[in-house]
Formats: structure tokens, C-alpha cells, sequence
């Protein structure tokens, strides 16, 4: 499952500000381009990293689709092409066809297109969404500035950005969670898969069931301690 495609979120550093009074408002205006600066940049991340996934995703699922009806056409074809003493399709290419859906699924699963896409959309909007809302309430905030600003018109100020920073902070620190608690399912989901397939192996062989050798060889593998 593949994680980043491009470079981290990495916002740049503040610096130090001068808060004199004669200076305040140019220490406002900087603050207010970094929170702006950081929420874009995640917004920015966010958009241009569910673009790969998206189109993955949707070849996936389309050539799912596709497989899927394949495999139901195919026993009807059969059915019609029969000749009598041949067929010209078998229908066993029904349950092949039926497989690679199986895989392609299994494929957008691994690697977390689809999931990663709409995390993306999700995390990427509510970004978009807290962004706006603070550009509001700091026109409203500094619409009220007197031309000195007190202590106190600047630390609530100061909070509308600190609010803003936190929430960024907050959400995409959510959608990587949630992206590791996808990793960790699908790992423990091929590892019963793989287990479960083990077991079945062994059980045809425990009955007299000719295995080819390259399952023989998983089945051992997977059990042989």
C-alpha cells in the first residue's frame, strides 16, 4: 500500500516577530500569510496526491466491472458456440475471467487507491473549509484594530491563527491515522488469506488430491514450522 507521492507536508519556519506597539499590525500581517502559507500548502498536498490515486483507482474498478461481466457472458457464449462434439469457448474461462476481478479488488485494496482518494477528497476539503473561516473571522478581528493595538485584541487575534494551525494540524494528523489502521487490516487480512489458503492445501493433500508443485511448495513454506 503505497503511502506518499510526492514531498511531506513540511511548513516554514515563523521567526521571530516584533510585537511593539508601532510594529503589531506588520507582525499581524505576518503571521496571518504563515497560517495562510501552512493551510494552503496542506490543501495543495492534498489535491495533488489524490490525482494518481483517482485515476488508479478508477482503472481498478473499471476493469473490475469489465472481468465481472466477462465472466458472466462467457457460459452463455459457451452455450451458444457449442457444436456438439466441441466448444469453441469453455465455459471454465468464466471462473478465470471471475478471478482477475477478484484480483484487481484485491490489487485497490493493497495498495489503498480508492480509500487513499476519498481520504484525500475528505481531508483536502475540510483543510479548504477551516481556511476560509479564518479568513473571515480575521477580517472581522482586524477591522476592530485601533491603530495600537492592545495585548488584548492581539492575543485573540493570535488565537483565530493558533486555531486554524491546531485544526490543519489536527486533520491531517486524523487521515494518517487512518491510513495506518488501513495498512495494518490489509496485512493482517493477506496474512489469514495466506494461512487460509495453506490449510486448504494440505487438506486436499491429506485426501489424495494431486497438487502441482508450486503449491505444494507454498503450503511447506507456510507450515513448515
Amino acid at each position: 500500500m503505497t503511502r506518499r507521492v510526492s514531498q511531506d507536508i513540511r511548513p516554514a519556519e515563523l521567526g521571530s516577530l516584533d510585537w511593539r506597539p508601532e510594529q503589531a499590525r506588520q507582525s499581524l500581517d505576518v503571521i496571518y500569510e504563515y497560517v495562510v502559507g501552512v493551510a494552503s500548502q496542506a490543501i495543495n498536498w492534498y489535491l495533488t496526491a489524490r490525482r494518481p490515486k483517482k485515476r488508479w483507482a478508477q482503472r481498478l474498478r473499471v476493469a473490475t466491472i469489465i472481468m465481472v461481466g466477462i465472466a458472466g457472458v462467457l457460459p452463455i457464449l459457451s452455450q451458444i458456440s457449442d457444436s456438439g462434439s466441441s466448444r469453441k469457448i469453455q465455459p471454465a474461462w468464466a471462473a478465470v475471467a471471475l478471478a482477475i476481478a477478484v484480483a484487481l479488488v484485491a490489487l485497490d485494496r493493497f495498495f489503498g487507491f480508492s480509500s487513499a482518494w476519498a481520504r484525500y477528497m475528505a481531508t483536502g476539503q475540510a483543510i479548504s473549509a477551516a481556511l476560509n473561516q479564518f479568513r473571515f473571522d480575521w477580517q472581522k478581528s482586524i477591522c476592530q484594530l485601533a491603530d495600537r493595538p492592545t495585548q488584548e485584541s492581539i492575543e485573540r487575534i493570535l488565537g483565530l491563527a493558533k486555531q486554524l494551525i491546531a485544526k490543519t494540524d489536527d486533520l491531517v494528523q486524523a487521515e494518517t491515522l487512518q491510513w495506518v489502521k488501513e495498512f495494518r487490516e490489509t496485512l493482517t487480512e493477506i496474512e489469514r488469506s495466506a494461512q487460509g489458503h495453506g490449510k486448504l492445501l494440505h487438506y486436499l493433500e491429506d485426501r489424495g488430491v494431486i497438487l502441482p508443485v508450486a503449491h505444494r511448495a507454498v503450503a511447506n513454506s507456510r507450515f513448515a514450522c
